[in-house]
């Protein structure tokens, strides 16, 4: 959705956004605890110095990807919390700051990383030094996707997407993960509004739920696929 698109619909997501017409206990709690919380964190200060170190490490460097805002990162720890999943997967890390703030959680969770740009920005090693005893990286993404749902077994997946490299990548996501969308699992997607692989793997995602709530602000999507909850889809700001 491009962003006018966005703005016409502002005033319809911003009323859904307060609770306004949701129905489901669930969805009425994820969006106004989770996704529109607004009281603060015991880690936002250390995440917010830790983003500020990343932009100033970058400032020399030409044509960098874009630094992940630090409101998306107060939303993944909220999102995270909310799910405190002990195995994460991701892919696409945007300088270790979502990892992190993933991590931030729980020092019992483990995240299987795989980050194509990894030697590209010595900054993401300095992000993800304190982590790394937690962390499994990966140069390939089959690889990594096998071993986490290997390890996972019959627990939930939780599965963070920042970036999609080509279209080949594209293919082996949207096969791993609509796999999972059988079970229980929470799927995160970034960059969707920059991203046009992203948006084809989300919408090709939202699409094969069967069960399960969506939540997108066409920034940002999340998947609950739970086999508790109905189908439901929510377009919100948030």
């Amino acid at each position: 959705m491009g962003r006018i698109k966005r703005y016409r619909t502002a005033l319809r997501r911003h009323h859904r956004s307060k609770g306004h017409g949701i129905h489901s206990p669930f969805a009425y709690n994820f969006v106004r605890f989770v996704l529109r919380e607004k009281s603060p964190y015991y880690c936002y200060d250390d995440m917010r110095d830790m983003r500020q170190a990343v932009i100033d490490a970058l400032r020399d460097v030409k044509n960098h990807p874009r630094v992940v805002s630090f409101k998306g990162m107060k939303m993944l720890f909220r999102i995270t919390n909310f799910v405190n999943p002990q195995r994460i997967m991701q892919v696409g890390t945007c300088y270790g700051l979502t990892a992190s703030s993933m991590l931030n959680v729980s020092s019992q969770s483990r995240l299987w990383l795989y980050e194509p740009h990894i030697d590209a920005y010595p900054v993401i090693g300095n992000v993800l030094a304190s982590y790394i005893d937690s962390i499994e990286c990966y140069n390939r993404l089959d690889v990594a996707l096998d071993d986490y749902a290997q390890v996972v077994g019959d627990e939930m997946f939780f599965v963070l997407v920042n970036s999609v490299p080509d279209d080949a990548h594209l293919e082996v996501l949207k096969q791993r993960l609509s796999s999972m969308l059988d079970g229980d699992c929470v799927l995160v997607f970034g960059n969707i509004h920059r991203s046009d692989s992203v948006k084809q793997l989300w919408r090709h995602l939202k699409g094969a739920m069967r069960h399960g709530q969506s939540f997108t602000n066409e920034k940002t999507g999340v998947i609950v696929a739970k086999r508790s909850l109905n189908l439901e889809h929510f377009f919100l700001w948030f």
